[in-house]
Parts: C-alpha cells; structure tokens; sequence
C-alpha cells in the first residue's frame, strides 16, 4: 500500500505530530487486517476474475480505513515512508497500530 518516494528533504526526518502518527498506526492495523483477509481469500479463489474483484475490494476498503482517520493517500504515505527510514518513527507507528 505504501508507495516508496524520495521526499527530496535532504536526508532531514520530517517531524510528524502524535496525532497523525496515531492515524496512519491505526490505518496501518486496519490495512494489515486487510491484507491478511485478501491473503486467505486469494487461497480459496481459482477464478482469476474472482481474484481480481477480491483484490480491488481490498485496496477500496484500505483507502477507506486511510479515510477514515482523515488522512489523505498522500499523507500516509509519508509518513509510513519516512518510518522506513526512521527507526523512532517506525517505533511509534508499531505502538498506535497495537493500539487498534
């Protein structure tokens, strides 16, 4: 789901609040839920039709739980992003989305 970009910060973490930090954790639980679920799904399908129909539900409701914490794609994005170059940060996400 995370799309990996250079942000063009020159290597400065960017500093996001607790607030967002607790959204994007709590979206990540809830898409990795979802990923878990498509997961078993796809091992019950044969049907590469009914595969494809399964996987689009699947990125409809994770873009539904990034919504639904008032984030947008972007803003996730980043932040799951920059986690991935930030051990605290990735830290924190870790800890927000046990919280779920």
């Amino acid at each position: 789901m995370a799309e990996f970009r250079n942000t063009g910060n020159g290597g400065t973490p960017p500093n996001f609040s607790d607030e967002t930090v607790a959204k994007v954790g709590r979206a990540a639980g809830q898409i990795a839920s979802i990923r878990d679920a498509y997961r078993q799904g796809l091992n019950e399908l044969d049907d590469e039709t009914e595969k494809e129909e399964l996987g689009e539900r699947a990125e409809q409701a994770a873009v539904r739980a990034i919504g639904e914490q008032g984030l947008s794609i972007d803003e996730y994005n980043d932040v799951v992003n920059a986690a991935g170059e930030d051990s605290t940060l990735r830290e924190r996400l870790v800890a927000a989305a046990q919280e779920e």
